[in-house]
């Protein structure tokens, strides 16, 4: 499958390697979204973590309502907000203002959670996380498309108990009717593709399938929204609006390119490595692997133009998120970086 119209974002993870202080990478990442905004970026993808230094922003709402007024055309998407780890009315209502703030250019993208220190710190039994997922998007769903929301759940009781209020009316509304678009976010688990499939959403895949996975994928996707009833068209049409997350640094050649982005990205690896303890299973490689996995692309403008070109022709996506800054690059050559990439990068394609 061709793609004739790709689309591009930018992600934000913010890392407190360091050298990093924790009040500049807070603003780095504003900054990185004005400039998407402005060299005509579709959208911008926040991450939320807790209690690890590869990512500070607990909840992805408040950067993106930081980012919104700064912002005229860009989507601003959750990538992603972690439902079990949120009371999910206070999430109705956070991402119903951001949507307001931005007059509607909120993407909802949603996720599960998986490292096992962010549940320990909620006090969030992991057992619960799927059960947690389902009630929590149910009734967000269900105040954002009906203004008002009343739900008894194993988990959740929206009221809660009381002789006030039988029902909550949600306060603003969407701007986006139904509700904003939602989107999957998929690490590497083939249930939450076809969860999305099922649903009729969009999704975004991690870092980690190669191409062969990613073209694996989408037929799966495929497969499982046609096995649900959905038409070829808005089947393609999902497909096209999706996207896969990729390390991305353009400079003059690409030897420039590698030395620029080594330190701060195995930093970023390094540190992430340590999730294996936790379960997480993610392999150690040396910087020229992640390069030939094509998990990281770096090179100049004509180097990183057919990659992408191949990319899309070989998987299908409409869509890349490329993210600059892993592992809190220097601002200044992230900023670089992006520009060469919309001005050198994208008109080849």
């Amino acid at each position: 499958m061709s793609v004739t119209t790709p689309h591009y974002g930018i992600f934000s993870l913010s890392n407190v390697p360091p050298w990093n202080t924790h009040n500049e990478v807070v603003h780095k990442a504003v900054e990185q979204i004005k400039h998407a905004d402005r060299l005509g970026f579709e959208e911008a993808w926040v991450a939320e973590h807790n209690g690890r230094r590869y990512g500070i922003v607990a909840s992805a709402q408040l950067l993106l309502a930081a980012a919104a007024p700064a912002t005229k055309r860009i989507r601003l998407g959750s990538g992603v907000s972690r439902l079990p780890m949120h009371h999910p009315l206070r999430l109705a209502e956070d991402y119903a203002y951001v949507d307001q703030l931005s007059d509607g250019r909120l993407n909802f993208g949603i996720g599960k959670a998986y490292d096992k220190l962010e549940f320990q710190a909620y006090g969030i039994p992991e057992d619960e996380r799927d059960e947690r997922y389902e009630e929590a998007f149910d009734i967000i769903m269900r105040a954002w498309r009906e203004g008002k929301v009343r739900y008894r759940g194993k988990h959740y009781q929206v009221p809660g108990e009381g002789e006030v209020a039988d029902e909550i009316e949600l306060f603003p509304e969407v701007v986006q009717k139904p509700t904003p678009p939602v989107f999957v976010m998929v690490s590497a688990s083939e249930d939450s593709l076809r969860l999305a499939a099922r649903r009729g959403f969009s999704f975004v895949l991690g870092q980690r399938p190669t191409r062969e996975d990613v073209r694996r994928l989408v037929e799966v996707y495929r497969e499982e929204a046609r096995e649900a009833g959905y038409s070829f068209d808005s089947i393609d049409e999902n497909i096209a609006r999706a996207s896969q997350l990729k390390a991305i640094h353009v400079a003059e050649d690409r030897e420039q390119a590698k030395e620029e982005y080594r330190e701060g990205y195995m930093w970023y690896v390094n540190l992430l490595a340590n999730r294996a303890k936790v379960g997480l299973g993610i392999d150690e490689l040396s910087f020229d692997e992640y390069i030939e996995r094509k998990t990281l692309l770096l090179g100049s403008a004509d180097d990183v133009a057919e990659e992408l070109a191949s990319f899309h022709s070989h998987t299908g996506l409409g869509g890349l998120v490329a993210w600059f800054d892993a592992g809190s690059q220097p601002q200044d050559q992230v900023l670089r970086s992006m520009t060469m990439f919309a001005e050198k990068v994208r008109p080849q394609l």
